[in-house]
C-alpha cells in the first residue's frame, strides 16, 4: 500500500476515531458519576458515604495552602477542562470536509471542481469497471491535500486484481489526468457481496 493511499485513509479515519473517544470518554464520565451518586447516597455503606472524595493527605496540603489561591486554580482548571472538552465535542460532531479541487487560483481566471463533481465523476467512472455493481466515492482531506476514498462492492467471482489495476490505470487516471495533478491519494475498499463478507483494503 502506497504512502498516498495510507494518508488518504487516515484523513477519513481520524474523525470516526474521534467520535469514537468522544462516546468513551462520556461513557467514562457518565460510569464515573453514577458510582459518585451511589457512593453518597450510601449504598454502598454509610462509611464509604461520609467520607471525603480527595484522599485525607490531599485534604491537608489543600489545608495548607491560601484559600484564595487554591480556588483560583480550580476554577481555572475547571473552565480550562469545560473548554476543552466543548471543543473537543464540537469538532467531533462537524461534518467531515469535503474539499473542492482548485484548478487555477489566477485572479480573474479561477477555477475550482467541487468535492461533489469529482467524487460523482470518478464514482460514474468506477461503475463501469467490470464486476463492479455499486460504487461510493467520497473527496476528503482539505484544500491544500485533497483526497478520494473509494467503497467499491463487486460480484461474486470478480477478479480483484484486475479491478485494482483497472482502477489505477483508467479511473484513477483519468481524475489526475482532469485535474491535471501528479498525485491524488487515494484509499480504495474493496468489498465482495454480502454471501462472503469479505474486505480487501
Amino acid at each position: 500500500m502506497s504512502r498516498s493511499s495510507v494518508s488518504a485513509r487516515a484523513l477519513g479515519r481520524s474523525y470516526g476515531t474521534e467520535r469514537v473517544l468522544t462516546l468513551l470518554v462520556g461513557l467514562l464520565a457518565l460510569v464515573g458519576g453514577c458510582v459518585v451518586l451511589l457512593v453518597s447516597l450510601g449504598v454502598f455503606g454509610s462509611f464509604r458515604a461520609q467520607r471525603a472524595v480527595l484522599d485525607p493527605l490531599a485534604m491537608d496540603w489543600l489545608g495548607r495552602q491560601p484559600a484564595n489561591l487554591v480556588r483560583i486554580v480550580v476554577i481555572v482548571a475547571g473552565l480550562a477542562l469545560f473548554a476543552g472538552g466543548l471543543w473537543w465535542f464540537v469538532r467531533s460532531l462537524r461534518p467531515e470536509p469535503r474539499p473542492d479541487f482548485v484548478l487555477d487560483s489566477t485572479p480573474g481566471r479561477e477555477l475550482t471542481v467541487t468535492g461533489a463533481a469529482i467524487a460523482a465523476a470518478v464514482q460514474s467512472d468506477a461503475e463501469q469497471v467490470a464486476g463492479v455493481t455499486k460504487a461510493r466515492v467520497r473527496s476528503v482531506g482539505d484544500s491544500a491535500q485533497p483526497a478520494l476514498r473509494l467503497s467499491l462492492w463487486l460480484r461474486q467471482g470478480t477478479d480483484v486484481r484486475r479491478v485494482w489495476e483497472e482502477l489505477d490505470s483508467s479511473v484513477l487516471a483519468r481524475a489526475r489526468e482532469s485535474l491535471e495533478v501528479r498525485t491524488l491519494p487515494t484509499a480504495i475498499r474493496l468489498e465482495l457481496d454480502a454471501e462472503d463478507g469479505q474486505r480487501v483494503r
